[in-house]
This record gives C-alpha cells, sequence and structure tokens, in this order.
C-alpha cells in the first residue's frame, strides 16, 4: 500500500512539473528500469500581461504599452527581457522599447502613429535565446488631429485688417497655424499667423477692394497635424462712400438786414459707395464750428442727394440780422461704417452798412460801492439785533469763528464730491483756451466713449492719440455725451489712448469690431489715417468694480446731496451775516480774513447749487430696493423694434438719449416680472434729437426662477 501511493505521489509531481516548465528542461526518470529522455521547449507564455495607455491616440501621440511578467502561480518574474512588435500592418508605427522587468514584474515601453489606423500591439519574452510569445495582444487606435472650424466671415469688412475667428473641435491641447490668401487654392499664401496658441488671429496690411480667402489647421503637443478647415472669405473696405459738393445756390437780392424769411437755398451733392449706403446726414456749422440741426428737405435721385432749406432755418445775430457767411456739412457711412464728410458748402450774404444813430454822451455817476455796502451792513445789523439781540464781541467773534469754519467743512464736504473730476476739468479749460487764443484747431467729431455695459457715454474722458513713434500729437476731452475732436494728419500710423475716472481701458468686456448698435469698436490696437481723417470710432471702457464701502458712500452721498445742500446754504447765509457784523462792531484784520475766506465757500456753494444733475431712471423692487444688473429694453413702437438696450449700475440707475418717436420699456431678464407696465408703454418723445427718456420701474423677482438671467434674442439691425 505505501508503495502505491508513492508511486501515485510521484506520477502527480512530475506531471505537475512538465505542465509549469517555461524553459527548456531535461529530466531523466527510471520507470520500470528503462532510462526515458524526456526534452520540452515551450513558446508561449500564457501568464504575462500587457495594457495600453490610452487605447485610442491622435497621430503622433504616444501610448504607454504596461507589462507585468507573471508565472503559472502569478508570481512576478524579475530581469526579463520583453520586446515589443506590431502585428500585421505596422505602417507609421514607432515603438520605444522597455527595458527589463523590475522585481515587482513591471516595466513598460510605448509606441506612437504617423499614420492613423488601426494597430494590434504584442509582445516576446527573448530572455533565454529564443522566442517566447506573450499571448495578451492589445488593439491600438490611431486617429487624426480633428481640424478646427473657421467662423463664417462677413461679407465684407472695414479698414485694412481683419481679425478671423475658429472653434476647437479636438479634446487636447493645440497650437494653429492659419493662412490667408487671395484665391480659394492658397497659391500663393499671402500671409500666414505662424503657430500659435490662440482660437483669433488678426491679419493686417489687407488692400481695399480685394477679396481674401482663409483657412486654419491644428497641431498637438505631439506634432501631428491636421488636415485644412473650411475656407472663409471676406471683402476688405477701407475707403469710405464717395461725397462730392455739386452746387449751391446764392442768397439772390438777401442781405445781411433786408432777407426774406423764407427764400431757399438749394445744395446738390453727388452721394455713392461701392458696397451700398448705410445712412446720410446733414447739419449746419456754427460760427464756432459746432454743429446745430437746421431745418431742411430732401430730395434724392440715384446718387443725387438735393438739400432745400430756408434762411429763416439759420442762425442770426442778437439784432436778427443774418450773418455774413453759413457754413454746412454732409455726412455718409456705409454698410460696414466707413465715413466720409464734405463741409465744403459755403453761403456768403451781402453785408449792408447799417446807418450810425448819434450817442448821447455818457456823464460819469460817482461810485455806488460804499453806499452800496453801507446800506448791507445796517441790513445785517438790524436783521441781527432783532433776531439775536446785540452780542457781546467776544461771543460774537466765537460765534464767527464756529460757523466759518463748520460753512468751509460742509463746502469742502461738497466740493470733494466732484475733486476726481479736478484734472479733466483743469486740462477742458486749458484746451479750450488754446482753442480761443487761435493756438489749437477746433477739430471735427472723431468718436464717442461709452460705458462697455450700459452703453452710457463717459464725461470728461482724456483722449490722447500718439503717432508710430509713440510722441503725442493731439490731446481732447469727452463732452456731456462722451464725444471727443480731432483735427486732420498727415497719413500715417497712429493709436490713441483713453483715461476716464473710475473706468478701465481697453474694454475686456466688449469683443471685436461690432457692439450693436456701435460698430467700428476700438480696442487700442494702430490704424492708419488716409487723407488726413481719423476714422469715426467707438470706444468702450470697462467700470471697475467698486468695493462694498465704496458702493455704501456712494449711494449715501446721492441720496443725501440735496440735504447737504440745504445746510450748506444755510450755514453760508448765517455766516455771511455774521462775519460782516463783526467787521462792522470791530475792524480788525482778523475779520477782515474770515470776510475773505467765504470767497471760496461761495465757490463751493456756486458748483453744489449748478452742477448739472444727471437724470436718470431707477429699477425697485417693491419693497423699493433698487436692483442692480436688470437688462431693460427699448422698443420702436412704429416697427416693434429693439433700438437699444441698457444694464442698471449698482443704484438701479439705467436711461436712454432717444430722437423723436413713440417708444415702449421692457425689461429682458426672465426671472424679472414689471408690476408698473402700464406706466412703460406708449411713452412720446416730442423733442427732436438728445431726449433723455427713463421712468422709474416697480419689478418683481419670481420665486421659481431658476436664478439666471436669459437676456432676448440677439438686437436686429437697426
Amino acid at each position: 500500500m505505501k508503495i502505491k501511493t508513492a508511486l501515485k505521489t510521484i506520477s502527480a509531481l512530475f506531471l505537475l512539473a512538465i505542465s509549469s516548465i517555461v524553459l527548456y528542461a531535461q529530466t531523466y526518470v527510471p520507470v520500470n528500469q528503462y532510462d526515458v529522455n524526456l526534452n520540452a521547449s515551450i513558446r508561449t507564455d500564457l501568464y504575462t500581461q500587457l495594457s495600453l495607455t490610452p487605447i485610442t491616440v491622435e497621430i503622433m501621440q504616444p501610448s504607454t504599452v504596461n507589462i507585468i511578467a507573471l508565472d503559472w502561480n502569478n508570481t512576478p518574474r524579475p530581469n526579463r527581457n520583453i520586446v515589443l512588435y506590431v502585428s500585421g500592418v505596422s505602417d507609421g508605427i514607432t515603438i520605444n522599447q522597455p527595458s527589463p522587468t523590475n522585481t515587482l514584474g513591471r516595466t513598460s515601453g510605448s509606441v506612437f502613429s504617423s499614420i492613423p489606423g488601426t494597430y494590434t500591439i504584442c509582445a516576446k519574452d527573448i530572455t533565454e535565446g529564443y522566442d517566447i510569445l506573450i499571448l495578451d495582444c492589445e488593439t491600438l487606435y490611431v486617429v487624426p488631429v480633428p481640424p478646427p472650424v473657421m467662423v463664417a466671415e462677413p461679407a465684407y469688412t472695414v479698414g485694412t485688417t481683419n481679425l478671423v475667428l475658429w472653434n476647437k473641435t479636438g479634446a487636447g491641447s493645440y497650437q494653429y497655424y492659419t493662412e490667408s490668401s487671395r484665391n480659394v487654392l492658397f497659391s500663393p499664401v499671402y500671409s500666414n499667423s505662424g503657430w500659435i496658441s490662440n482660437l483669433a488671429h488678426e491679419f493686417s496690411n489687407l488692400q481695399n477692394g480685394l477679396m481674401y480667402f482663409y483657412r486654419v489647421k491644428a497641431r498637438n503637443l505631439f506634432g501631428g497635424e491636421s488636415s485644412w478647415s473650411n475656407t472663409v472669405f471676406s471683402v476688405q473696405d477701407s475707403s469710405g462712400p464717395e461725397v462730392e459738393l455739386l452746387s449751391i445756390s446764392d442768397a439772390g437780392e438777401n442781405s445781411t438786414t433786408q432777407w426774406d424769411k423764407e427764400f431757399s437755398i438749394n445744395i446738390r451733392y453727388r452721394i455713392k459707395d461701392n458696397i451700398g449706403l448705410q445712412s446720410k446726414d446733414f447739419w449746419c456749422v456754427g460760427t464756432d464750428g459746432s454743429r446745430y440741426e437746421c431745418q431742411y428737405t430732401v430730395v434724392e435721385n440715384g446718387d443725387l442727394w438735393i438739400i432745400s432749406l430756408k434762411l429763416k432755418a439759420l442762425l442770426t445775430d442778437n439784432k436778427g440780422n443774418l450773418l455774413q457767411e453759413y457754413k454746412f456739412c454732409v455726412e455718409a457711412s456705409d454698410l460696414v461704417g466707413n465715413v466720409t464728410r464734405n463741409c465744403e458748402a459755403k453761403l456768403e450774404i451781402t453785408k449792408e452798412e447799417e446807418e450810425e444813430v448819434p450817442s448821447t454822451p455818457v456823464i460819469p455817476q460817482p461810485p455806488k460801492t460804499p453806499v452800496v455796502i453801507d446800506r448791507v451792513i445796517k441790513v445785517v445789523e438790524k436783521v441781527i439785533e432783532n433776531t439775536v439781540g446785540r452780542l457781546d464781541p467776544v461771543d460774537l467773534q466765537n460765534f464767527t469763528y464756529t460757523t466759518t469754519a463748520a460753512n468751509l467743512t460742509v463746502g469742502v464736504g461738497l466740493l470733494i464730491t466732484t475733486i476726481g473730476y479736478l484734472p479733466y476739468f483743469l486740462l477742458q479749460m486749458i484746451l479750450a483756451l488754446l482753442s480761443l487764443l487761435g493756438f489749437r484747431k477746433k477739430g471735427n467729431i472723431t468718436g464717442y466713449v461709452y460705458n462697455s455695459v450700459s452703453k452710457e457715454p463717459i464725461p470728461q474722458a482724456i483722449v490722447r492719440m500718439f503717432n508710430e513713434n509713440h510722441e503725442l500729437v493731439w490731446t481732447d476731452v469727452t463732452d456731456s455725451n462722451g464725444y471727443f475732436r480731432s483735427t486732420d494728419f498727415e497719413d500715417g500710423e497712429y493709436y490713441i489712448k483713453v483715461t476716464a475716472r473710475n473706468h478701465i481701458f481697453p474694454s475686456k468686456v466688449v469683443f471685436g469690431r461690432t457692439d450693436f448698435p456701435l460698430e467700428n469698436v476700438y480696442h487700442g490696437d494702430p490704424f492708419f489715417t488716409r487723407g488726413g481723417k481719423v476714422p469715426n470710432f467707438s470706444i468702450p471702457m470697462d467700470q471697475e468694480e467698486l468695493s462694498i464701502f465704496e458702493k455704501i458712500v456712494a449711494r449715501f452721498i446721492s441720496r443725501t446731496k440735496s440735504i447737504w445742500k440745504s445746510i450748506h446754504i444755510l450755514l453760508f447765509l448765517i455766516g455771511l451775516l455774521f462775519s460782516i457784523y463783526a467787521l462792522h462792531i470791530s475792524q480788525i484784520w482778523w475779520n477782515y480774513l474770515i470776510v475773505l475766506i467765504y470767497i471760496p465757500a461761495l465757490i463751493a456753494l456756486i458748483i453744489s447749487l449748478f452742477s448739472k444733475k444727471e437724470k436718470y431712471g431707477i429699477v425697485r423692487d417693491e419693497k423699493k430696493k433698487e436692483i442692480e444688473g436688470v437688462i431693460v429694453g427699448l422698443t420702436e413702437k412704429e416697427f416693434d423694434k429693439l433700438v437699444s438696450k441698457r444694464v442698471t449700475d449698482s443704484l438701479g440707475r439705467y436711461r436712454f438719449i432717444v430722437n423723436k418717436g413713440m417708444y415702449n420699456i421692457s425689461i429682458m431678464n426672465s426671472n424679472i416680472k414689471v408690476v408698473n407696465g402700464d406706466k412703460l408703454t406708449d411713452l412720446e418723445v416730442k423733442k427732436e434729437g438728445g431726449s433723455i427718456l427713463c421712468p422709474n420701474i416697480v419689478a418683481r423677482k419670481l420665486e421659481d426662477s431658476s436664478g439666471t438671467e436669459e437676456i432676448a434674442e440677439p438686437l436686429k439691425e437697426l
């Protein structure tokens, strides 16, 4: 029994050794007195594992091949030499072979391909001097780099530059290479961007009237390139409409003093453009070069534009006489925003000498100042004695000091609210003085500076223009409507910088050349002048974010401004009365000084009383709390067309500057409902040009809203 058991055990061990052998083995086993030689060669590895990370890659992108060498008992096998190879088609494949396995039986290599396709990645063990194939193979999928998609271009692009955009399509990180050409085959290539990381590129030095084609391709981090994208095209248009003055009629027998109000003046222009005209405008020019609207009629006949206006529409002097010369301007813009202005039209009026009237000799009058001052002092003395009684000189002096200090404190406090604009006011005064003295040209309206969010004009913004050598060639300050002027320059390259209180330039909110309804948006890049004319720019600026404390202070000053003005007036009158009374009682140098101190207090009072108060509408909820960030839309009633929109500021304010017509106002936020909607419809503006429309709005936030604002469909073209 023991012998049989021993034989069975030996047989089992023998069979187990045969089944697990991997290397070439020789075994000699005595069975029944016969010698048996057993030779075995194992060429297949069933236990070693192979995996790819990732399985799907773009061309030239490597995939890591991870290998774990194991025996039949899942025991790691160190120091095994593993070689990677491709089973089947291997065109374009590059293999980085792994190093020998470590103590854990692990090693790794990598593979990549320059040609898209499906590849079977396998491995073999060559440690023993011959190939032992590892049965575990994996499939690698190599895909092309996805080409980007060009954003459609407009039919015409203004100026000599064009900013092209494209969209990313792949999931990785890419660089892009974009080209421009004058033909669809891109032969030859006009210009290229080189490899860049942006999704946009601006091509420059493009020629007027030529069509340019654009395309782009992508390259991944490993050098794999995509095919070319779709092709887009656009025609450059850098020249404005042609505006030619053909004729202007004379004033007939009318003179500066004898003239017929109904007499008509006819001005004929030829206005045309290769693309098409967007708008035409006509106005009269004042004696100081400013623009004023004069009533006229117009007749259009093809390219001809005939203006007819009567003499009664022109400016007169303080005696009701006509001026000796009148100037007129016409301006036309094309469909892409190029503007041409012609101010050559002049009308001369014959001057008639007025009869001289003998002047009455003027009899010198004695100065009345001492009498007036004496009467004022007596009135002040009577008022004080009838109200507070006769004061002791010491008490009067102390009271005068106190009221003077309080008056100056309040006055300076009111003045300091506008101190931030002091540099702008000073610069504006200096520029106006230089213009008055003839050292500075008046200039023409060149651009418009506005808030990038609310679209409100930004007054008192300093606009500086530099040439290509970074030399300052022109400076101006925007008026209350956000407009600035510039004179004619030599043709060349220039750029503009803008500075305004609590605003940042260039804007990071507005992107591109259009900010409906504004066109030709300027972001600080160089531009070229042609014919000495600076292009008409719309310049957005971003408002600086105010802290909570600054918002509270601004709201407090805004709501209590009228109260402080009243206190200032009262203190000023009381302090001035007591100062004059103190000087009357005790004429010492200190009392004279106190009276002189009231001069800056008077200046502060005048500024606080006559400073222009801006008119705004306020959006509040039913608890009368201002709502910030509400989108308010203005619709022209006749055509039911959305013509403008505003976003309320931190105080809930907004306003529209509109022309004559009927309008409706609405809120465009989906989560806000208007309560007083009956007061926002059928709003009639009777005044022609520049009227402010801003009714107060009561609104309610919907409780079941998701909290996100959905802006209505994009603004339609005006």
